[in-house]
């Protein structure tokens, strides 16, 4: 079931033309809820769409309601980015410089007509500032429970809306890492304003986006919170690259960057999911792909359920360290 699956999220981002064979009332529900489990019900209903052409049709009324769940989304991230613009013209009437991350941040790349079906869950904002300067904020826009954590503040301006504000944007439970990646952060910080949303917005440059993206993937694995939705973002990001990965700060070049960030073994088992899952070119990839490290990544990533002991035993560097 999960390769048909995959199937219809290769025919969905342009990678496939049709399934390779016809499906089932049973298969095709299947397919929806994993679809909705991995918050890619608009993505996948694109793949319907297309399949249409082929003949291929998913039963009348899963397709209703397929194409309910999809506008219903497009209305939903056309309103995340609506607020978006709203919160940054806020930010920047308080001179706090302000970039568009994660999901609202890398839809330039994607196709024209999957940007609003892709799904952010938050409005996801880097601030050029220290987290006091981000409390103030959020004190000044009349919150009166402050929730930070090591990365972010929650902000709560809208209820049905969450919204994230970080001061940091890299982070590893390992102490030795972590001390890393916040000063190659501090060196590269800039890279975060270099890119352009369609609404004007600040975003990360792609090359930033590749490594950003790619911790906040391990990251969200560690903590069980991981989706397929997290990969196909992430697919985007590299096919914007297209394989043109220019040095940082100082020359240092992408492999140099994923072995200083401990992101190397990671990145490798990652570039071989986007190639079984998406068919991803390897010209795009960051790295060579791993299939033993990737095919642990896919499993996780398609798993039920949470396994903390399985995460351990993998990576017990991160995870023995405890939560920041």
């Amino acid at each position: 079931m999960q390769e048909i699956f995959f199937e219809l999220l290769r025919v969905s981002v342009g990678q496939m033309d049709c399934l390779s064979r016809g499906l089932s009332v049973q298969e095709w529900n299947d397919i929806y809820h994993t679809a909705q489990r991995h918050g890619l019900v608009g993505v996948c209903y694109k793949g319907v769409e297309r399949l249409f052409d082929y003949g291929l049709r998913a039963p009348q009324d899963l397709s209703i309601d397929w194409m309910a769940d999809a506008e219903a989304l497009r209305e939903e991230q056309e309103l995340f980015e609506k607020r978006c613009q709203k919160l940054v013209a806020r930010l920047s009437e308080r001179k706090l410089r302000a970039s568009v991350m994660e999901g609202l941040g890398m839809r330039i790349g994607a196709d024209s007509e999957l940007q609003h079906l892709l799904k952010a869950t938050s409005i996801d904002v880097f601030l050029d500032c220290s987290p006091d300067r981000v409390i103030k904020f959020a004190t000044q826009a009349g919150q009166q429970e402050i929730r930070c954590g090591y990365t972010s503040l929650a902000l709560n301006v809208w209820r049905d809306t969450p919204v994230n504000l970080h001061y940091r944007v890299l982070s590893s439970r390992n102490s030795f890492v972590n001390s890393r990646m916040q000063k190659w952060f501090a060196q590269n910080k800039e890279l975060m304003f270099k890119g352009q949303n369609p609404g004007g917005l600040s975003v990360p440059s792609p090359a930033m986006n590749a490594v950003c993206m790619l911790q906040t993937l391990q990251q969200r694995l560690l903590s069980g919170k991981a989706t397929m939705s997290c990969l196909v973002d992430y697919y985007y990001v590299l096919t914007q690259l297209n394989g043109d990965f220019p040095p940082f700060k100082d020359g240092t070049i992408m492999a140099t960057i994923l072995e200083t960030l401990g992101l190397a073994r990671f990145a490798a088992g990652v570039m071989w999911v986007l190639g079984k899952v998406l068919a991803m070119n390897r010209q795009c990839m960051v790295c060579e792909p791993a299939e033993e490290e990737g095919r642990f990544i896919l499993a996780e990533l398609m798993a039920e359920k949470y396994s903390y002991g399985r995460l351990l035993l993998h990576y017990p560097s991160e995870m023995l360290w405890p939560k920041r």
